[in-house]
């Protein structure tokens, strides 16, 4: 990342607010709902290239009748959309945004509607929701109604609130200040595996001076928030074994090797009773200054109910409290598996036991680097490692082995927290809002986005918008109609203000 200590940012702040009257909102959230039903009726699972290729078509017409430049970039798997507006002055700075279009899969079954992909309109009724017609936006609407369907939240509905805030802009004579750039992927839920190729292969067409990530939604208070990093990811699985197959416990217990035991004393040796990793050199390289502490402190995190969701008594003490807690790179334990268990349960020795671990990944820590510490932790407890099933000869000549396979490394990305254009849409966000801005370092999630992050080596921010309990990747998705407001706001005040 680019570091831009010296570089002095002034900010001049049109009144905006003013020229953005309630009923220009109002008519841009109207608009918003009913451009949103129709986007969301184009299903978009990303296996499906047929409707991905209607989507990229929609969104060909919607951004050319705003008056964008667009291009359709080829990739070797769904292609991604392109577009440009330039502001009144060429040499202004450029804000690149990136959104998603694709969604994931979805199981009509298990939805409270009929078809995921037609929205419907609800209101809450005690703990139930319930439908309403959508004739009930002829009057006032209620900012807590939720639109119901696939990638309202995830993330079609802050394409659609760029759209109409550009709408709004137009109609209140405000041109920009800056140039504005936007990449919409069609592969995010897949991992966006063509993104990084493309991007080096259309680097000059994607050159900006910062990138705002609308993905993902607001701090569970609910107020603005500004994410200047996510983790990254890799995995492993962790194989040990017993007798070549299962045997009777009754004949065989005591005799043949439990492989369910040996995986469980070697998993617990990888970390103390608290969650602290023992292996050495895990958390090597990190470290927090005093503006970096407070920041993390500044977050309001409701502990209470944190615990309460999770429902625990205490957590672990990797950091002092939640914040600090995702500064730190990860080793966890995402699947078991050995023998049969419940009404399959069987009275085996069994042949196999097989842990499946992921490890979230901070700047500091190389996924690669992570993955053979552990390795070499597992050597240290006397086994011998192999990528693949032992030969009968390895099993006869090792008294300890273990198979380790490795996935692939999405690298972490982490924005400087004085970073100019972090402090220029913190400005806007307040002065919109009029409330501090949670400004969160490091979430701990990961978006797959951070190789195309690297390699356009620009600041990232992610701008969230939408709702906390948004169900995003699961079904009944929603987004509450309060947030396409805000969403509307944030596009009209950033894209109206200036940056010097």
């Amino acid at each position: 990342m680019k570091r831009y200590s010296i570089f002095i940012v002034i900010l001049f702040f049109y009144n905006i607010s003013l020229a953005q009257s309630n009923t220009s909102l109002d008519k841009g959230l109207r608009a918003s709902m009913e451009e949103l039903k129709d986007f969301i009726s184009l299903p978009n699972d990303a296996l499906v290239l047929d409707d991905m290729n209607k989507n990229i078509n929609w969104l060909e017409n919607k951004f050319k009748e705003r008056n964008f430049d667009t291009k359709i970039i080829a990739t070797n798997g769904i292609p991604i959309f392109f577009a440009e507006l330039k502001g009144q002055n060429k040499d202004a700075p450029t804000l690149l945004i990136y959104m998603h279009f694709d969604g994931q899969s979805v199981d009509p079954a298990k939805w409270d509607q009929k078809d995921p992909y037609k929205v419907v309109l609800k209101e809450k009724n005690g703990d139930q929701w319930q439908d309403l017609n959508w004739d009930e936006i002829d009057g006032k609407i209620d900012p807590e109604w939720r639109l119901f369907g696939r990638s309202t939240s995830d993330d079609k509905g802050p394409i659609v609130m760029l759209l109409n805030a550009i709408d709004m802009l137009k109609a209140d004579g405000v041109e920009l200040p800056l140039n504005l750039k936007v990449i919409l992927d069609g592969e995010e839920e897949k991992s966006s595996k063509p993104l990084p190729q493309a991007v080096i292969e259309n680097r000059d067409l994607l050159e900006a001076d910062i990138l705002m990530i609308n993905d993902g939604p607001v701090h569970p208070s609910g107020k603005p928030t500004l994410v200047y990093g996510c983790r990254g990811i890799t995995s492993m699985t962790i194989t040990t074994f017993g007798p070549i197959r299962p045997q009777h416990s009754g004949h065989y217990g005591n005799y043949a090797p439990n492989p369910g035991f040996r995986l469980f004393h070697l998993l617990g040796s990888m970390k103390d009773e608290n969650g602290k990793v023992l292996i050495e050199g895990y958390y090597d390289g990190i470290e927090f200054d005093e503006m970096t502490k407070k920041v993390l402190r500044s977050v309001p995190d409701d502990v209470s109910q944190l615990h309460n969701t999770l429902a625990i008594h205490s957590p672990e003490t990797v950091g002092a409290f939640y914040q600090e807690s995702l500064q730190f790179p990860s080793l966890n334990v995402r699947g078991l598996q050995s023998g049969w268990v419940g009404e399959k349960a069987r009275t085996i020795v069994p042949g196999k036991a097989t842990a499946e671990i992921d490890l979230r990944l901070v700047v500091e820590t190389d996924g690669t680097r992570l993955k053979t510490l552990v390795k070499e932790h597992i050597k240290s407890k006397g086994y011998y490692i192999v990528d693949q099933l032992p030969t009968d000869e390895e099993r006869m000549i090792y008294p300890l082995i273990a198979m380790v396979e490795e996935g692939s490394v999405t690298d972490a990305f982490r924005t400087d927290l004085d970073n100019p254009y972090g402090q220029w849409m913190e400005k806007v966000l307040q002065t919109k809002f009029n409330e501090d801005v949670v400004k969160i370092r490091t979430m701990g999630g990961t978006v797959p986005i951070a190789p195309f992050i690297n390699i356009l080596d620009i600041p990232a921010i992610v701008l969230p918008i939408v709702n906390p309990d948004n169900n995003q990747h699961s079904p009944n998705e929603n987004l509450r109609i309060g947030q396409i407001t805000f969403g509307l706001q944030v596009f009209y005040n950033l894209l109206s203000t200036k940056i010097n």
